[in-house]
């Protein structure tokens, strides 16, 4: 979720957001980095219930669009059960509302909000892999800061054609 953005002066931007250019392949860049980021193991479970909100400055988005911003609320973080609510502002302007709530067994389960996208999470591994309508694979690692203010999350997409962008997003709690 949010790796390219049209108008870019980043010179491999142009190749970047060919690839994601489909509304499908778009919701990619938009939600790797809006749902992803709080799948967390058994080891990284944030406090909850907390609010964490994207540092644009901190993140680098793979040479393409940007948010323009992300708010994730998580209600449930344990090492059974994960539920958050996301609001994103994608870098068209438009907003999106999703929500996940299931099992942290690495089990792939209907996303709200973006119909036909899938998400699951795995404590035991810190992975999560979100799969978009159209095919698209995005998975993702995390880590926590010690002081559990500040969550970096690494992501790989992986459209159905084989072509990968990487991200990192940085996450900071806000309440």
């Amino acid at each position: 979720m949010g790796f390219f953005r049209p108008g870019n002066t980043n010179p491999n931007s142009e190749r970047s957001y060919r690839m994601l250019r489909t509304p499908g392949n778009l919701s990619a860049a938009v939600f790797a980095a809006i749902l992803v980021p709080f799948a967390l193991a058994s080891q990284t479970h944030v406090v909850t219930p907390s609010t964490w909100t994207l540092n644009l400055q901190q993140s680098d988005f793979g040479g393409g669009p940007a948010m323009k911003s992300d708010v994730i609320t998580v209600q449930t973080d344990t090492d059974k059960w994960l539920k958050f609510t996301d609001v994103t502002v994608d870098g068209d302007g438009k907003t999106w509302n999703t929500a996940w709530s299931g099992p942290a067994d690495g089990t792939s389960h209907p996303l709200k909000g973006m119909p036909g996208a899938t998400f699951s999470q795995n404590a035991a591994t810190d992975v999560d892999v979100m799969t978009l309508p159209d095919g698209t694979e995005i998975t993702c690692s995390y880590s926590l800061s010690p002081d559990k203010k500040k969550m970096t999350n690494k992501c790989a997409a992986k459209s159905k054609d084989g072509k990968v962008v990487n991200q990192t997003t940085v996450y900071e709690r806000t309440k």
